[in-house]
């Protein structure tokens, strides 16, 4: 009997055993079930969150293209479109997009042409959210009106036997050439009649040339010092560190106001940049003049008004003799030299960008070396030359430019993390 007992509970504690082992193997392989379908949910999750991403980032990129599309198509764009968003929460598939424009430096688009502009691509998808910037800035050119020696809006006419000198570029209009003299050099109009003597290279039609915008007066007025007005100013010397009828300017800038009445300028030197508002009336620069820009990218002469140009450039000189005036005092020297004496020259002659809104009759034998651009009729009834500066349209003054269009700034793509 009790070796039966034993046998009886050995065989009961085998079971046991046995039934745990497998109690414990359905509860690991339950628990690794459990993980496998966890881990599936996962990769699931993972692939389904990955797929959302790359829609969400294919969204935002695509909002970008669209922005820049928009800037390309549309000239008007800075005033068409707010500073900020453009397209919101838009349906691109089955992902969303918001685009955003923006100007970095003052928060204005509309208020120039010449400021960058930040896009600003939104995509989403789910719980997936992508943001892509993109920085564009301006391609600024010059004005094609600077590759001329002389450029006019309205008719060039050169009078009986009388004759104007091209060196360097054309002379050119928007308009016709009437030559009833000689234009020694090339030409560019839109027609030319009567043909006149003409050396050079003949372009009819020539291509149409921009005229300056329009607030580019202004915007060198409000930065100008005033010099009181009078019917006639002459033996003034006017520069930065020099003005004897008034405050000096740091940049040489400075500006008169005719009132409605006319202005005679004759035997000065300006160093710097002279703005003459004249209205309808006239402007006579007389006898011997020299004049040349401080600031290199600054015009030498803006004239609203009617413009008579009378140097006597090729006989005589601006002379400290002939009109007792020193004409390179301290604060305005010349080739970096001044002097308390009276007995240098000048030359006779107009330095630098000269900017006509009205128009413009060239007499005796002026002389400008540099750019004219005028916004008028431009009259010769003398025998003048036109010296070209090729540094004006390579370094154009401010204000001599255009925006030809918006271009990707090199590094600026990238992806923005909140």
């Amino acid at each position: 009997m009790p070796s039966g007992r034993f046998e009886m509970s050995g065989r009961f504690r085998c079971g046991g055993s046995i039934y745990l082992q497998v109690l414990t193997s359905s509860l690991l392989i339950t628990i690794l079930g459990l993980g496998s379908l966890a881990a599936v949910r996962l990769q699931m999750r993972s692939i389904r969150l990955a797929r959302d991403s790359a829609e969400a980032r294919a969204a935002a990129l695509s909002a970008l293209e669209l922005g820049m599309l928009q800037v390309k198509q549309n000239p008007n764009w800075r005033t068409a479109q707010p500073n900020g968003t453009w397209l919101d929460n838009k349906q691109l598939g089955t992902a969303r997009f918001t685009l955003q424009g923006t100007d970095p430096q003052d928060g204005s688009l509309s208020d120039s042409a010449y400021e960058p502009l930040v896009l600003t691509g939104i995509g989403t998808k789910g719980n997936a959210c992508h943001k892509a910037q993109v920085i564009l800035v301006p391609v600024v050119k010059p004005l094609a009106a600077l590759s001329s020696c002389l450029a006019a809006s309205g008719q060039i006419v050169i009078a009986n036997a009388k004759q104007i000198t091209v060196v360097g570029a054309p002379l050119s209009t928007n308009d016709a050439l009437r030559n009833s003299g000689k234009v020694d050099g090339n030409i560019e109009a839109q027609t030319l009649n009567p043909q006149g003597d003409i050396p050079g290279t003949r372009t009819v039609p020539g291509s149409i040339k921009p005229m300056p915008d329009t607030g580019v007066f202004a915007s060198y007025v409000s930065k100008a010092t005033a010099v009181p007005y009078a019917s006639t100013i002459e033996k003034v010397v006017l520069a930065p560190g020099c003005n004897p009828l008034g405050p000096t300017d740091p940049n040489g800038l400075y500006v008169i106001d005719t009132n409605g009445g006319n202005l005679t300028l004759r035997n000065c030197r300006i160093y710097g940049t002279l703005i003459i508002l004249a209205g309808t009336h006239s402007v006579t620069i007389d006898n011997a003049m020299f004049m040349q820009n401080y600031r290199s990218d600054f015009p030498v002469l803006l004239v609203q008004g009617n413009v008579d140009f009378k140097l006597k450039s090729v006989t005589e000189s601006l002379s400290e003799v002939a009109c007792d005036t020193n004409f390179n005092p301290t604060g305005a020297p010349y080739k970096g030299t001044s002097d308390s004496d009276k007995s240098d020259e000048y030359p006779n002659e107009i330095r630098g960008l000269i900017h006509i809104k009205g128009s413009l009759t060239l007499w005796e034998t002026t002389r400008t070396v540099g750019v004219v651009i005028c916004e008028g009729t431009v009259t010769c009834q003398g025998t003048s030359t036109a010296l070209y500066d090729t540094s004006l349209y390579a370094n154009p003054p401010q204000g001599y430019t255009f925006v030809e269009r918006m271009k990707v700034s090199p590094g600026t793509w990238k992806q923005i993390v909140d």
